[in-house]
């Protein structure tokens, strides 16, 4: 296990030195605060977001859509981890369980390996607040690149 996420990033890069130059981390992590918690090679990987204001809903709550993202945001390190190889997201599905506001301060994202074959990378995940309760679920495929 590795729970430092710059050596993770770094590992990343290594990876892919000598094909296309990669922004790693992406942007998008680097705007949605991620923090890598736990990464098991082969196996799974845990990612915190902060659950911040300007992502709400006009209910207050969490926006369905950034949840969606922070899956992306979990998946898309995985996959580079666990490929060694760029990949390209072919689906993302997300269930909503029930809603997350800005006072529970974040939301945790793990992601699993369910298949992994020469072509393809599938993973689950699901995401809790920080008591523990179940977010939302979500599955995604992913197409391992090669040749780059």
């Amino acid at each position: 296990m590795n729970r430092d996420p710059n050596a993770l990033f770094n590992n990343i890069n290594q990876l892919m030195q000598g094909g296309d130059k990669l922004n790693v981390p992406p942007n998008c992590f680097v705007e949605m605060k991620g923090r890598i918690l736990e990464y098991h090679e082969g196996s799974s990987i845990k990612i915190a977001f902060p659950v911040e204001e300007r992502f709400t809903n006009p209910a207050g709550f969490l926006l369905g859509g950034m949840i969606s993202a922070y899956f992306d945001n979990t998946f898309g390190p995985f996959s580079y981890l666990e490929t060694k190889a760029p990949t390209t997201s072919l689906d993302l599905n997300v269930t909503f369980i029930r809603s997350i506001s800005p006072e529970e301060k974040e939301i945790i994202c793990e992601a699993e390996v369910v298949k992994k074959t020469k072509s393809f990378i599938i993973f689950e995940g699901k995401a809790y607040n920080p008591e523990n309760k179940l977010i939302a679920i979500s599955t995604s495929r992913m197409m391992i690149l090669s040749g780059r």
